[in-house]
């Protein structure tokens, strides 16, 4: 009668210590294969490798780095989207979600390293989405587009439209922490623009060639920040909520917490309008001659 007993004790002792010892191993596993973006097998990718994506004319792509300089435009003939590596030390990052081609950048021994560039071509009329996690630049590069999503950006991130050309119905930045600063966002000549939350410093400058109605979105601003409006064509900016100072010379004021350009005050369509739901911090208002 005692037999039995200690026989299915031992065998639970047995079946217990088979799950630790699997368990262990599991994480060390998980350990090896999510470190670094993936097996340490995974090679680096050469200078000027050019990557072909899946996915038509959607493309969903992410890259981890320090210092990114990502180039994005479009072509004519392209059937899907490719990535054009501009660095030596890119791999392939298997921690993207699925449906998301993913990227970081190793440094490579013996290489000196410096700002980590790539491009990246969509065919015209697609949809990009683009998540950048680490500081980075991003330069628009006459990107003919029915939709650019932007998203997860963290530390500073630059926005640098000052090349014309461009031509995008929605553009659309989910999250920025760190600061955000643009450059002519008007030559990406948009329809809409949505962000979602900004948290640092920012700078929203809609200078540039716009040449269509764009009604702008601008959720949770923390932090102090820059607008740059055109004096042409007419403009308006208001706030739902702010909690601290608006500097709005130069503009006039229309029902407290909206503004209006000179060309919008003295008649003209209201062809750029910005709307901030809520802010915290100083904003400051500046007229761009154009």
């Amino acid at each position: 009668m005692i037999r039995p007993a200690l026989t299915t004790g031992r065998r639970r002792i047995l079946v217990a210590s088979l799950v630790v010892i699997l368990m262990v191993i599991g994480s060390a596993v998980v350990t090896i294969v999510t470190r670094n973006g993936g097996l340490r097998a995974v090679p680096a990718y050469a200078e000027g490798t050019i990557l072909a994506l899946p996915g038509g004319s959607a493309s969903t792509i992410s890259v981890v780095g320090d210092d990114l300089e990502v180039v994005v435009g479009t072509s004519p003939t392209a059937t899907s989207a490719n990535i054009v590596l501009g660095s030596q030390g890119f791999r392939q990052d298997f921690r993207a979600k699925t449906g998301t081609y993913g990227l970081y950048f190793d440094s490579v021994p013996d290489v000196q390293t410096g700002v980590e560039r790539l491009t990246v071509v969509v065919p015209e009329d697609g949809i990009l989405t683009l998540t950048l996690v680490g500081k980075a630049r991003l330069i628009m590069d006459q990107a003919r587009l029915k939709e650019f999503h932007l998203a997860g950006a963290s530390s500073a991130l630059q926005l640098d439209a000052s090349e014309s050309g461009s031509i995008i119905d929605l553009v659309q930045i989910e999250n920025v922490t760190g600061g955000l600063s643009t450059n002519r966002l008007g030559n990406l000549d948009m329809a809409n623009l949505v962000i979602g939350n900004i948290v640092g410093r920012y700078d929203l400058d809609f200078s540039g060639s716009l040449d269509r109605h764009c009604d702008v979105s601008l959720h949770t601003a923390v932090g102090n920040g820059t607008v740059l409006i055109p004096s042409k064509p007419g403009a308006q900016l208001s706030i739902g909520s702010v909690l601290g100072k608006v500097l709005s010379s130069g503009f006039v004021a229309e029902g407290g917490k909206s503004f209006l350009n000179a060309s919008a005050a003295g008649g003209a369509d209201r062809q750029l309008v910005v709307h901030i739901d809520s802010a915290i911090g100083q904003i400051q208002l500046v007229e761009v001659q154009q």
